[in-house]
């Protein structure tokens, strides 16, 4: 080794190079490299939690649709209530994507209080499965139930319930009482208000507007 080769830093190699000590030119330091590793976990971070968002917001899609189509059904249920004369609600009980039971309010058909829809459809689906838990049955119904439907449903464990419009003077999930999510009773249910609820109330308005119609034209 040359006193030059000293003075300018150089280490000769084995093939007799010279070989600078200081990094490379475009190398890193580890500061760097840190920082780069956190960028890059961070970016995987959001990705992953995109993609989640993303495949929620599919689930939750394909859940709505499957909602709109049974309730579909239960509105056709309804419009049989208003061929009898009868307040239009209709109710289908759903078991593994598939319909088990149906129901129609029949009150005035029938003269019978206990002719409600949901009950008509969970006595249907009792009848069906041989037991009285519906545990992993999903109710549609175009009207928010009253205190004997929701008792009903609360008796028979029914799991989920999907309704079409709200009940202001005699709802029982929440408009006048909330008898499906009681903390003190031995079973909650999941409910979703608002599926079609356009439709299903203005099923209902145009079923009084015609009943006053009809009411007037007598008086006439």
């Amino acid at each position: 080794m040359t006193t030059e080769s000293i003075k300018t830093g150089e280490l000769l190699t084995s093939d007799g190079d010279a070989s600078n000590s200081s990094p490379g030119v475009g190398a890193l330091t580890q500061e760097e490299k840190g920082r780069a590793t956190k960028q890059r976990r961070w970016e995987q971070r959001m990705e992953k939690k995109r993609m989640a968002e993303e495949q929620a917001h599919i689930l939750e899609e394909a859940k709505r649709k499957q909602d709109e189509m049974f309730m579909r059904k239960a509105l056709g249920e309804a419009r049989k209530a208003a061929c009898t004369g009868d307040v239009p609600i209709g109710c289908v009980l759903v078991r593994r994507g598939k319909i088990i039971a149906r129901g129609y309010n029949r009150r005035n058909a029938d003269k019978n209080v206990l002719s409600h829809a949901e009950v008509s459809a969970i006595r249907k689906a009792c009848k069906k499965l041989g037991d009285w838990r519906l545990e992993d049955c999903v109710l549609y119904v175009t009207l928010e139930p009253c205190p004997m439907c929701a008792g009903a449903i609360v008796q028979a464990r029914i799991p989920r319930v999907v309704m079409g419009c709200a009940n202001p003077k005699a709802g029982c999930a929440g408009s006048v009482l909330d008898l499906l999510h009681q903390p003190g009773f031995n079973h909650q249910t999941e409910t979703e208000m608002g599926i079609l609820g356009e439709e299903c109330s203005l099923l209902m308005k145009e079923f009084f507007q015609d009943l006053r119609r009809a009411k007037d034209a007598d008086k006439g």
